[in-house]
C-alpha cells in the first residue's frame, strides 16, 4: 500500500477503537450501496450530473437510487422523467458508486470486517467488465470527453477513486482480480487521460493529473508520472502558474479554489511517503491561508464567479489534512471556526486530522493587496458590515465578467450580495447568473464586459474612514490566460472604455462613486445594484410591460420606470427592509433614467430587488450613499455635488440614543 504506512493503518484501527461514531458515521453512508445490488450501467451512457436540475427552480433534484426514470424538484414537485435527467442520474450513481467503495475499504482496513472489502472489489470488477467497451461521449461546455462519464473531468475523479480503492485493497483482491481491474480498467483509463488532458490551467487538469499521476504510482510507471507530476501543464505547473499574486487560483472563485486544492491535495495524500510528493511547497499554505482575509461574517464563503451553494460545503475539511502536514495559525483558526457549530466526526478529521486541535483565535481585519495589482478588498466594521470589491482579473470559463462589482453584507443579512450560479445544466445558469447585468457593477449596451484585468490604485485611511479606488481599463494592454474560453461578450461595447470605482467606508455607511469614461453615445451605461427584502420607499414609477428581451433582464419583472426630476439636482431614496433590518440607498440622479422592479434570487425561486440606473454618453458618473441599521436610519440627507471630476459628498444624520446632529464630507 502507498496511501497509507503500516503505522498509520495501526493508528487509524486504535481511533476506530476510540471514536466508534466515526465508524459508525461511514457505514452509514454506505449502507444503501451494501444493501443494494450492484447498480453498473453497460454502457457508457452517463451525463453530466449539473442536468440534473429544475428548469424552473434551478435546484438540484431528489436523487432516488432505486428509480433512474422519475426526478423530482424538491421545490416545486415536478416530476421528470427521459433525457438529460435519466442519464444525468447514471452521472450521480456512479459517483456514488465509486465514493462509497473507497469509504468500504477504510471499513474493512480498520475493522477487519471483509464483506466491506468483498463490496467495493465487486464494483469495481463489475465496472471493469464494462470499460473498455464503453462508448466516447459527452459534449458539454468547456469540457473533453468521458467514457464512464460525459467529460473527461468525470472519468479522472472515477479512475482516481478507485486507484485508491485498488491500493487499498490489494491485499485482498486475488491476482485475477487485480489483474482484470488494472489491465481493463486503470490502464486503459490513465491512457484515455492522457490522451483528453488540455494544454491550458484548469481545475480539470488538475483533476485529470492526479489521477494519471496516482496510477502512475500503483503501477510504477515514470512516463505517467513525468507527465503528470512534471512535465508543462503537469500538476506543479498548475500549482506554480494557476495561483495569481494575491493568491487566488485564476479561476477567481473559491468554489474553484478549493476544487483545484481537492485534486492537489488527492495526489499529495497519496504520495506523501514517496520521493514525488510536494506538500511543502509554499503555494498550497498560501492558497489555504487566503480564505482567511475573504470571509463573511459568520463563518462564509463568498459567492464569487462560478461558486454555488454545493461547491464551497466540503471545502473546508481540506484543512483537516493541510493543517497536519503544513500547520499555520490561519489553517487552525479555520478548523476552530468550524467546530463550533458542528462536531468533528468528518472522514477528512478522523484519516488525516491530528489527534488534537489547539485553540486559535484571530480577529478578521481589512484585506488588500497591493496598489495596482489585481484582486479583491475587502472592508469590515462593526454589526456584521462587510463590502467586498472585486478588482481582479478576468479568470476565464468560470468568471461572471463583472469587474468592480461589490457584495455587500450587515446586520446578518446578505444586503447586496453577489448571487453566485447554480447548476450549469440549469438554464438560468447562462441565461441570468453569469452575465454582468445580474451583478453590483456597470454594464454597457446591456452586454457583458470584455475581458480585462482591474486592479486596486487607492487604499488609505482618513479620520476612520477607509478610501478605497479601483479601475478596469479596457484601453490597457491585454494579454488573455492560458485557458480556453469561449466568448461570451461583446468587446466593441468596451473597446476605449475607462471604468472607476471609488469607496468611501465609514462607520454606518459607505460612499461609492462609479465614473465611466469613452463610451459610445449611442449605448445605454448601466449601474445596478440589487438589495435584499422588500422595498418600502421608492420615487413613484410607471409600470414597464417588457424592460427588456435580452438576458440577464428578462428575467426581470414588475419593473418600473421612476419618475424623478432630471435637472441635474434631483435626488432620490429607496429603503428596503429585509427582517427588521433597513437599507437605504441615497442616489444622485443628475440626467439618468432610474428603474426598479425585481428579479431571481439564488435559487431563482426568491426574488430579490433592482435598482438600475441608466446614463448615455461618452462620460457617465453615479454616486450613492448606502446605509443600513436595525432601527431608523442614522443618516437624514445626503447632497451630491459633482464638478471638475470630482465628486463631493455630503451626508449629514443624527445619533439613534442622543438625537445629536453630525455631518461628514467626502471629496473623492
Amino acid at each position: 500500500m502507498i496511501q497509507f504506512t503500516e503505522q498509520e493503518i495501526l493508528h487509524l484501527q486504535e481511533k476506530g477503537k476510540k471514536q466508534p461514531q466515526a465508524i459508525l458515521n461511514l457505514k452509514k453512508e454506505t449502507e444503501e450501496i451494501m444493501a443494494d445490488t450492484i447498480r453498473v450501467p453497460k454502457t457508457g451512457i452517463a451525463n453530466w450530473t449539473l442536468y440534473y436540475y429544475c428548469p424552473v427552480c434551478s435546484v438540484s433534484l431528489s436523487y432516488n437510487r432505486n428509480d433512474g426514470f422519475h426526478h423530482i424538484c424538491p421545490s416545486c414537485g415536478q416530476v421528470f422523467s427521459g433525457e438529460p435527467y435519466d442519464s444525468a442520474w447514471w452521472g450521480i450513481t456512479n459517483s456514488r458508486n465509486y465514493t462509497a467503495a473507497f469509504q468500504m475499504g477504510l471499513i474493512s482496513r480498520i475493522t477487519g470486517e471483509m464483506d466491506y472489502a468483498r463490496k467495493a472489489i465487486d464494483i469495481m470488477s463489475e465496472y471493469s467488465r464494462y470499460y473498455n467497451s464503453y462508448e466516447v461521449h459527452g459534449n458539454i461546455p468547456y469540457n473533453g470527453p468521458g467514457k464512464v462519464g460525459a467529460q473527461t473531468l468525470d472519468e479522472a475523479n472515477f479512475l482516481r477513486s478507485f486507484a485508491m480503492v485498488y491500493d487499498l485493497l490489494w491485499d485482498f483482491m486475488t491476482e485475477e482480480e487485480r489483474e482484470n481491474i488494472k489491465k481493463e480498467m486503470l490502464l486503459p483509463g490513465a491512457d484515455f487521460l492522457i490522451e483528453h488532458r488540455h494544454k491550458q490551467l484548469h481545475n480539470h487538469e488538475v483533476i485529470i493529473n492526479s489521477a494519471i499521476a496516482i496510477i502512475g504510482l500503483i503501477f510504477h510507471i515514470d512516463s505517467y508520472i513525468r507527465f503528470a507530476v512534471y512535465e508543462p501543464y503537469g500538476l506543479l505547473y498548475q500549482l506554480e502558474k494557476g495561483m495569481l499574486a494575491d493568491h487566488m487560483w485564476f479561476e477567481g472563485a473559491f468554489g474553484y479554489h478549493f476544487y483545484a486544492l481537492t485534486s492537489f491535495f488527492a495526489y499529495e495524500k497519496f504520495a506523501l511517503h514517496t520521493e514525488h510528493s510536494h506538500i511543502s511547497h509554499p503555494n498550497y499554505k498560501a492558497m489555504m491561508e487566503l480564505l482567511v482575509s475573504y470571509l463573511e461574517p459568520g463563518f462564509r464563503i463568498p459567492m464569487l464567479n462560478d461558486t454555488n451553494y454545493g461547491h464551497t460545503s466540503a471545502s473546508l475539511y481540506l484543512y483537516e489534512f493541510a493543517y497536519r502536514e503544513i500547520a499555520g495559525d490561519k489553517l487552525l483558526y479555520v478548523l476552530n471556526q468550524l467546530y463550533k457549530d458542528e462536531k468533528r466526526d468528518n472522514l477528512e478529521a478522523f484519516i488525516y486530522g491530528v489527534d488534537q486541535l489547539p485553540t486559535q483565535e484571530t480577529v478578521l481585519e481589512n484585506y488588500y493587496g497591493k496598489t495596482g495589482e489585481s484582486g479583491s478588498t475587502v472592508l469590515r466594521g462593526t454589526n456584521g458590515r462587510y463590502l467586498l470589491l472585486k478588482h481582479d482579473r478576468y479568470g476565464g470559463e468560470h468568471d461572471h465578467y463583472d469587474r468592480l462589482a461589490i457584495s455587500y453584507l450587515g446586520f446578518g443579512k446578505r444586503i447586496s450580495p453577489d448571487l453566485g450560479t447554480t447548476g450549469y445544466g440549469a438554464v438560468m445558469h447562462y441565461d441570468y447568473y453569469k452575465n454582468t447585468g445580474s451583478h453590483n457593477t456597470v454594464n454597457i449596451g446591456e452586454e457583458n464586459q470584455s475581458p480585462v484585468n482591474a486592479r486596486l490604485t487607492k487604499y488609505e485611511e482618513r479620520d476612520g474612514v477607509v478610501y478605497v479606488e479601483a479601475e478596469a481599463d479596457w484601453t490597457a494592454p491585454y494579454e488573455m490566460p492560458d485557458t480556453f474560453t469561449i466568448e461570451q461578450w461583446k468587446k466593441e461595447n468596451y473597446c476605449g472604455v475607462k471604468m472607476e470605482r471609488k469607496i468611501a467606508w465609514a462607520e454606518d455607511y459607505f460612499v461609492e462613486v462609479f465614473v465611466v469614461k469613452g463610451t459610445r453615445e449611442d449605448l445605454p451605461i448601466d449601474w445596478v445594484i440589487h438589495v435584499s427584502g422588500e422595498t418600502i420607499s421608492a420615487p413613484v414609477g410607471k409600470e414597464i410591460e417588457c424592460f427588456s428581451d435580452r438576458k440577464p433582464y428578462r428575467h426581470l419583472h414588475s419593473m418600473k420606470h421612476a419618475d424623478i426630476s432630471n435637472d441635474g439636482e434631483g435626488n432620490s431614496v429607496f429603503s428596503y427592509m429585509d427582517g427588521e433590518i433597513r437599507t437605504d440607498v441615497f442616489t444622485w440622479n443628475q440626467y439618468k433614467e432610474l428603474y426598479y422592479g425585481k428579479g431571481p434570487d439564488n435559487p431563482s425561486v426568491s426574488n430579490i430587488n433592482y435598482q438600475i440606473e441608466r446614463a448615455y454618453g461618452q462620460e457617465a458618473v453615479f454616486a450613492h450613499v448606502i446605509t443600513s441599521s436595525d432601527g431608523p436610519s442614522r443618516i437624514d440627507r445626503v447632497n451630491f455635488s459633482w464638478h471638475s471630476g470630482t465628486m463631493l459628498v455630503m451626508v449629514e444624520g443624527k445619533e439613534n440614543v442622543s438625537g445629536r446632529t453630525w455631518s461628514k464630507e467626502h471629496k473623492m
